[in-house]
C-alpha cells in the first residue's frame, strides 16, 4: 500500500494536482465563512477594484493567521487530505470503472463532507450546516455544532484518512477475478 502511494506521488501530474487542488480547497475553505461579508462589501457603491481585492485578501487569507494553531492545522490538513482523497478516488474510479465499490464512494464523500464543516473558525461550519440541519428539523441543536466544530473537523480528518487508506488498499490490491 505504501509503495502504491509512493508510485502515485512519483507522477508529476499527481504532485501538481495535489498542490493546485490543495490551494483551491484551502481558498474555498477560507472564502466560505466570509462569503456573505465579501458579497455585501462588493455591493457598496463606488468601491474600487483595489479595495475589493484588499477586502478579499484580508478576510480570506490574512484572517488565517488570527485563528488558533489547531484551526490552522485543520484547514491545511483538510485541504491537503481532501485533495489527496479526490486524486486517489479518481485513480481508483479509472481503474475500477466497471466494479466501483459503493463503500469507497460513500467513505470518500462522507469523509470530505464532515471534514469540510467546522473549519476556519468555531462557528463557520454552522453557516453551512444550518440550512441542512434546519431542514431536518434539528435547528435547536445548532449550538452543539458551533461548540464542537473543531471536534467535528478532527472526525472529518480521520474519516478522510480512513477513506484514503481504503482507496489505497483497493488501488494496490484490486478485486480481480481469477480464471483457472
Amino acid at each position: 500500500m505504501f509503495t502504491t502511494f509512493i508510485h502515485i506521488l512519483k507522477h508529476s501530474k499527481n504532485i501538481i494536482a495535489l498542490v493546485f487542488g490543495s490551494f483551491i480547497t484551502f481558498t474555498i475553505l477560507r472564502i466560505l465563512p466570509v462569503f456573505e461579508i465579501l458579497k455585501n462589501s462588493y455591493k457598496i457603491p463606488g468601491i474600487g477594484i483595489t479595495r475589493k481585492f484588499e477586502l478579499f485578501w484580508d478576510y480570506s487569507f490574512l484572517s488565517f493567521f488570527n485563528i488558533s494553531r489547531a484551526e490552522q492545522f485543520l484547514v491545511l490538513a483538510l485541504s491537503t487530505l481532501t485533495t489527496l482523497n479526490i486524486i486517489l478516488f479518481i485513480i481508483f474510479a479509472r481503474r475500477q470503472q466497471q466494479m466501483l465499490s459503493k463503500r469507497s464512494f460513500v467513505a470518500s464523500l462522507s469523509g470530505m463532507f464532515f471534514g469540510l464543516f467546522g473549519v476556519g473558525c468555531l462557528s463557520c461550519g454552522v453557516l453551512i450546516l444550518a440550512p441542512l440541519v434546519t431542514f431536518l428539523g434539528l435547528g435547536a441543536h445548532l449550538a452543539n455544532f458551533a461548540q464542537h466544530a473543531i471536534t467535528i473537523s478532527y472526525i472529518g480528518m480521520v474519516l478522510v484518512i480512513i477513506s484514503s487508506l481504503y482507496l489505497l488498499k483497493k488501488i494496490s490490491d484490486p478485486l480481480v477475478c481469477t480464471s483457472e
